[in-house]
């Protein structure tokens, strides 16, 4: 989609508010570049005429006027999917872009997997934050990649050290009917949202909640205990499940790590050479049994509480992570 002048001008204000800090060459520039493209109001030459170096005192108000005058919408009042239209107004995007996902391993494989966005042919997540998000946290237990009609809003890469929050890329995803749009948020790939036909997008969403072939025993484990869990049962003794994968120490032991925001309860179960299956079901069998009686280690997110969780049974045991 080719970027009109009305949207680089609602842009440019955009970025300018979030970021003051970074300074208004972009915005001027914008206005410039409006004026050079056949857009015309007075404030749009006032704006043209300013210079970065200038105090940007009643700049942002300027802006806003240059906005009215041209019948853009102001920052945030143009919905998911659309854009500052040739002339004034909106316009529907038009669902003229390809979705392609695939899980890979990280550059240095210790992180583990990716999830590479594929966008026109083009790698998203390199692009912005720098490496794709582990596929357990953004395809299994479920596929949070799915469009509903209520936009949501999903982490889609992480900084190259691995961590989502040093380095983060989100898109907020909206079905419209026959279209998906996808709204870059944080550190952007691209300058401009994009939109794919939605038989295309499910089709694409579809395959890759259901291609398994980039697992090792281990990840198939894990997403056999997230799926097959009971998780209405932990929500009722206050628990979610964090993460299933081998104890980093020792690769014989299979960790389920459950959490609440007082504490972690970690279920420890050997492989004893069975298969993901096998163990999975082992898994969530002890886990479907009243917390009092679980065989499990509890960790106190303060290191000054000393007390087990009031579900604790006899067989909770305190472990020490420092």
């Amino acid at each position: 989609m080719a970027e009109t002048p009305e949207q680089r001008l609602h842009d440019a204000l955009a970025s300018w508010v979030a970021d003051p800090d970074g300074g208004p060459a972009e915005l001027i520039d914008a206005a410039c570049a409006a004026l050079a493209g056949g857009l015309d109001s007075p404030a749009l030459r006032d704006l043209a005429g300013t210079s970065a170096r200038d105090s940007t005192w009643g700049l942002r108000e300027l802006a806003e006027r240059v906005l009215q005058e041209l019948d853009i919408p102001l920052p945030g009042r143009i919905p998911p999917g659309y854009y500052a239209a040739p002339g004034g107004g909106i316009t529907r995007r038009p669902g003229v872009d390809s979705l392609r996902l695939a899980v890979a391993p990280t550059p240095d494989e210790a992180r583990g997997f990716q999830v590479l966005v594929h966008v026109n042919g083009v790698e998203m997540t390199a692009a912005g934050a720098g490496l794709g998000m582990d596929p357990f946290d953004l395809l299994i237990p479920d596929n949070r990649l799915v469009a509903t009609a209520e936009p949501h809003t999903v982490p889609i890469a992480r900084c190259g050290c691995g961590v989502y929050g040093c380095g983060s890329t989100d898109v907020t995803i909206v079905r419209d009917g026959d279209l998906v749009h996808w709204e870059w948020r944080l550190e952007v790939p691209m300058p401009h949202g994009v939109s794919f036909p939605a038989e295309q997008y499910d089709a694409e969403i579809a395959r890759v909640s259901a291609d398994h072939s980039w697992e090792t025993p281990v990840r198939t484990a894990g997403r056999y205990v997230l799926t097959n869990l009971d998780h209405t049962h932990l929500r009722t003794h206050g628990l979610r499940a964090d993460w299933a994968t081998n104890d980093y120490r020792d690769p014989e032991l299979f960790c389920v790590a459950l959490g609440c925001e007082e504490y972690q309860v970690f279920l420890y179960t050997p492989w004893r050479g069975r298969s993901p299956e096998v163990l999975s079901r082992e898994v969530c069998a002890a886990l479907a049994l009243p917390p009092e009686q679980w065989t499990v280690s509890w960790h106190a997110i303060r290191p000054a509480n000393t007390e087990p969780p009031s579900i604790a049974g006899p067989s909770w045991q305190r472990r020490q992570l420092w």
